[in-house]
């Protein structure tokens, strides 16, 4: 058990993470993992209701997240991370969380990003990060859907 599923999607939870990822894949714990969400408690009953019932949601700061995850808070649950942007799952890595694979699910154009897919678009910063991501050994794949073919998020860029 532990880190089952870690998704960047700038919606964080809605419909898709909750039908195809949460129930998908069994989830237990959904932990939305960024540093000004943790600290805001608007959004973190917004979050709150837009997850299945059954399921526990918390939103921690980076230092808390890697706090409660080496002390095996996690262990016995399987648990889906899920994160605003690109640097955030980058921090977890770089302090050794051990994730495997990350899926890019949705990260809406704005000013500043280019268009890679119909969901995915990235700023040169952006673009930096996920590269190192790579670099790390961590696997990077697009897909809405858990039943979608995953795509390598570096054949994209």
């Amino acid at each position: 058990m532990g880190l089952i599923a870690c998704r960047v999607d700038d919606r964080l939870i809605h419909g898709q993470v909750a039908t195809s990822w949460i129930r998908g894949q069994n989830i237990e714990v959904v932990i939305v993992v960024d540093d000004k969400i943790s600290c805001n408690p608007t959004q973190i009953s917004i979050l709150k209701v837009s997850a299945p019932a059954e399921i526990k949601i918390y939103a921690l700061s980076i230092d808390k997240f890697i706090e409660k995850f080496n002390k095996g808070v996690l262990d016995n649950y399987r648990v889906m991370l899920v994160f605003e942007n690109v640097f955030a799952p980058l921090a977890l890595i770089e302090r050794n969380i051990p994730i495997k694979s990350l899926n890019l699910g949705g990260m809406r154009f704005k000013e500043g990003r280019r268009q890679i897919t119909k969901a995915l678009s990235v700023s040169e910063d952006e673009e930096k990060a996920i590269r190192k991501i790579c670099q790390l050994n961590v696997e990077v794949e697009h897909r809405q859907l858990t039943s979608d073919t995953k795509v390598n998020v570096l054949t994209l860029l």
